[in-house]
């Protein structure tokens, strides 16, 4: 549990993140490889590393050498929806200083009013030539804005289901400055905080997140109400299940991508070449040429980790008629007949069979015919490197919500299940 928590309470921003997941490795002993220089990864030994500040893998070698090396993988990612900050972004309305803001992802919009809002993500500094700038990662610590919702008295529709004008209101209220917020008063307020003359902020990528902490509930505190539950449960599942799984040859992998909601096709994106190129360098330090690369990956295996929609009290009518997941009941393999997910008939077998092996609750999913679910990475992950792999999760109330809700009980099973993929 402290995994997780730390990661919700910290994970405010993608760079923050992998910064806590960076950390978190180096206190189990992993070493950092560099992306842009030789590998020398050695057998027994403990990696990661991190193509860019908002993307990290990390992996463990097995002690014995195989020509052929089988290579467990398991993905999740680091972003959710959020507000973020544009280039110019003072606004003034009826005496209160504005920010105006871009909807990341696909948020349910009315849950955002009248949460207190943090600031978190990345600021670009003057370095010493054009192509080093220095880069800062920011985080505010404390609510900074608000988007505070409008009466009942003056929004008689409000019950009934009224449309949200993103662009008028869902702007973030930071203050109540007036005729002080003018252009370039956002980067004052930044240099403010880091530290810095104005004119050495070139640039940033910083986001509003919901500061709300994370909270147990229940009669029996058998729930979790917390923001970022999707995908950071994930995250740090993904973190715990790396550091417990162990195997004697083979190697174990894990992918912590970023802007799966937004599609995934970046640089940082699991639709890119990114996987490919880190495995290639792992094997190529090995000595191992293109056939023996192909050849492994036939014989590999991966799973696509991110949030499954639960079957929820008040709308029996949102889930498949037999094929649901019920919170508290375990993970959930989520599995598709048009291949909408990873998961394939040969890679549910395995997970059922470790299900049943280390006796971890596992329940299976289907989306409803008419109610279509969210995408993952695992399709992508598949056609990019054609080998076997499954879309699992945790089953979660209010997905893409300010506040997401889930089972403790179904984190720990879906720790249990990742670490005995890697162990088994």
């Amino acid at each position: 549990m402290n995994t997780l928590t730390e990661c919700l309470k910290k994970g405010t921003a993608p760079v923050q993140v992998i910064s806590f997941a960076k950390q978190y490795l180096q206190n189990e002993g992993f070493e950092e490889l560099c992306y842009d220089k030789l590998f020398g990864p050695q057998l027994k030994g403990k990696y990661y590393i991190t193509p860019f500040k908002d993307v990290l893998f990390a992996f463990t070698m097995g002690a014995k050498r195989n020509f052929i090396q089988s290579v467990r993988m398991a993905f999740a990612h680091v972003d959710q929806p959020c507000f973020k900050i544009k280039g110019r972004p003072e606004i003034k309305s009826m005496g209160c200083a504005q920010l105006n803001v871009e909807v990341y992802g696909g948020m349910m919009d009315h849950t955002w009013f009248d949460r207190p809002l943090g600031m978190a993500g990345t600021v670009m500094l003057r370095g010493e030539n054009a192509f080093t700038p220095e880069e800062r990662q920011y985080e505010s610590g404390r609510p900074v804005a608000i988007i505070p919702g409008i009466a009942i008295h003056m929004q008689r529709n409000a019950n009934s289901g009224w449309e949200i004008d993103r662009q008028r209101e869902l702007i973030p209220v930071v203050g109540l400055v007036g005729g002080q917020w003018t252009e370039n008063s956002f980067t004052e307020f930044l240099a403010k905080e880091l530290e810095v003359d104005e004119s050495e902020i070139l640039s940033w990528d910083l986001n509003l997140y919901n500061y709300d902490a994370p909270m147990l509930l229940g009669l029996e505190n058998e729930l979790i109400s917390s923001p970022r539950l999707d995908n950071l449960a994930s995250v740090a599942a993904l973190l715990e299940a790396i550091t417990e799984g162990e195997r004697s040859n083979g190697i174990n992998l894990i992918g912590l991508f970023n802007h799966e909601e937004v599609g995934s096709v970046s640089k940082s994106g699991a639709d890119s070449e990114l996987l490919t190129n880190v495995l290639k360098g792992i094997f190529g330090a090995m000595g191992c040429p293109d056939e023996v690369f192909r050849a492994s990956m036939a014989q590999s295996f991966y799973l696509s980790v991110d949030g499954a929609h639960g079957a929820h009290p008040n709308y029996t009518d949102r889930c498949d008629i037999t094929t649901r997941a019920y919170v508290g009941q375990g993970a959930a393999i989520k599995a598709s007949g048009t291949c909408k997910y990873a998961s394939d008939c040969r890679m549910q077998a395995i997970l059922k069979a470790l299900s049943e092996k280390y006796d971890v609750p596992l329940q299976t999913i289907n989306d409803r015919n008419t109610i279509r679910g969210g995408s993952t990475l695992g399709p992508m992950i598949g056609s990019h490197l054609p080998m076997t792999g499954c879309d699992v999760g945790i089953p979660m109330w209010a997905m893409h919500s300010a506040r997401e809700t889930m089972a403790i009980s179904d984190y720990e099973a879906l720790c249990q299940i990742v670490t005995a993929f890697f162990a088994d």
